[in-house]
């Protein structure tokens, strides 16, 4: 791999732009604000001068060739300062669009669980499921012809230090995939659902080729680019390993607390060793499973519950879909982030309830996530929490369907946990029927309730407002 990894050059941005991360959510009744940033300038003070920001030239770098393809832009950028530092980029090779992720990986004396399930998908072949997106290209980057690694390349030391540090020492790497729709793109809820089902068909094909994926979530789901092929796919096999999943879960002794100095960001992938063998903590803290949350062998049943969990926060985090012309633009402009404010006007943040499901110590969020399963779908559906949301964020027409999704997914994993307690053992074949029961019973509002820009006559997406 070439040392030159970036050719970049400056874009100018004079707005006063503000960060932001596509894993951070507004008020779930707040209306988008970014507009009106400005109108109330922030000043300084410089000597007896005043100076509002918003004078103030920026420069935002962006590259134009990443790892020797075109860059577009990016897709997505990791908010945690620790973790995987994961970066993904919209890039074209010989015309065709891809997605090109950086990330820092699992420590090198781990490596070979990484290896060994990209192995596996590579067996398959063109046996390979419709539903799963997997690299087609891996590779582990080099400088002067050293692997490049934290605490090589990034800290400076000598290898026969690092030897004797005992400590972490994760290694860079980048993959090439297909490029696909982020959730954050969906048309309408019928669309995401479609997502939803699909991602499921890819994750039970995992399943029993004997790759458990571990971190479910909605970054890890994508959606398709066009709505007469597949609605929804799997992504992001960095957690997986091989395993039976099929297997029981045996209870563990009870974890430490994990600390907060090691633990990664709470909305990033986590693994911590202060949890006993065999029950190491991976996932996205708000969507994983109440049962691995509390020190238990994760297995596939943790990441059907996943799923569950991303169809509840889903309808916390947007208020409908984007429009006809905002999505068409996505599309053309490969879905990449904007410089500067980039928060779609959609996007809203979680409830106290549920934001506090990306914080606080592990236990106790299980506590909480065990408590809205085994309590049941009503407890949620008519909470003021999603009766607000209901109200402030969906069509009115939707409302008593959101609510049946709800009630109905709910109500599965509500009777497993009577029966088992321990966990959820809902199968993969028990959600999809929910999903296509739901999808069957509501066909009929799908087209309504749609901004695919692939439905539209050309005349409406150019003056839809």
């Amino acid at each position: 791999m070439s040392d030159a990894q970036y050719v970049s050059r400056p874009r100018s941005d004079c707005r006063n732009a503000v960060p932001s991360s596509s894993t951070t959510k507004r008020g779930h009744s707040e209306v988008a604000d970014d507009g009106d940033e400005g109108k109330q300038s922030k000043k300084r003070k410089t000597g007896e001068s005043v100076v509002k920001l918003e004078d103030v030239h920026r420069f935002v770098f962006s590259p134009d060739v990443v790892y020797g393809h075109k860059c577009l832009g990016t897709l997505f950028t990791a908010s945690s300062i620790r973790g995987r530092g994961t970066t993904v980029f919209s890039v074209v090779r010989n015309t065709k669009r891809m997605a090109l992720r950086m990330a820092w990986q699992d420590d090198v004396t781990l490596m070979a669980e990484q290896d060994a399930v990209t192995k596996r998908l590579k067996d398959q072949g063109s046996q390979l499921h419709p539903n799963v997106i997997a690299p087609f290209m891996t590779e582990k980057v080099e400088s002067g012809g050293k692997v490049c690694t934290t605490l090589g390349a990034i800290r400076g030391f000598l290898d026969s230090q690092i030897e004797t540090l005992g400590v972490e020492n994760r290694v860079l790497t980048i993959s090439a995939s297909e490029l696909k729709r982020p959730v954050k793109y969906f048309w309408g809820v019928h669309d995401f659902v479609r997502g939803l089902r699909g991602a499921l068909l890819g994750h039970e094909y995992l399943t029993k080729i004997g790759i458990l994926h571990r971190d479910i979530s909605e970054n890890n789901i994508v959606l398709g680019l066009r709505p007469e092929g597949e609605r929804g796919y799997l992504i992001d096999l960095d957690m997986a390993i091989l395993q039976n999943a099929d297997e029981p879960t045996q209870p563990q002794p009870q974890p430490q607390p994990i600390k907060p100095w090691t633990r990664f960001s709470t909305l990033s992938t986590l693994k911590s060793s202060a949890l006993p063998e065999k029950a190491v903590l991976t996932g996205t803290f708000p969507y994983i499973s109440y049962n691995v949350l509390w020190g238990r062998r994760h297995t596939q049943f943790d990441d059907v519950e996943s799923f569950l969990y991303v169809l509840l926060l889903f309808f916390f985090s947007y208020a409908g879909a984007l429009s006809v012309s905002e999505l068409r633009k996505a599309d053309e402009a490969g879905f990449v982030r904007s410089i500067g404010p980039d928060r779609p006007s959609h996007m809203r943040n979680w409830p106290k309830e549920y934001a506090d499901w990306a914080d606080g110590q592990a236990k106790q969020i299980g506590n909480n996530k065990y408590a809205a399963v085994a309590r049941g779908a009503e407890r949620i559906i008519e909470s003021i929490e999603f009766m607000d949301c209901l109200q402030n964020n969906w069509p009115e027409e939707l409302h008593d369907p959101i609510c049946d999704l709800i009630h109905a997914s709910f109500t599965i994993f509500h009777r497993s946990t009577a029966a088992n307690r321990s966990r959820t053992e809902v199968s993969h074949a028990q959600f999809i029927s929910v999903l296509d029961e739901w999808l069957n019973l509501y066909s009929h509002l799908e087209d309504k309730f749609s901004n695919c820009p692939f439905n539209q006559p050309e005349a409406m997406c150019e003056t839809e407002s």
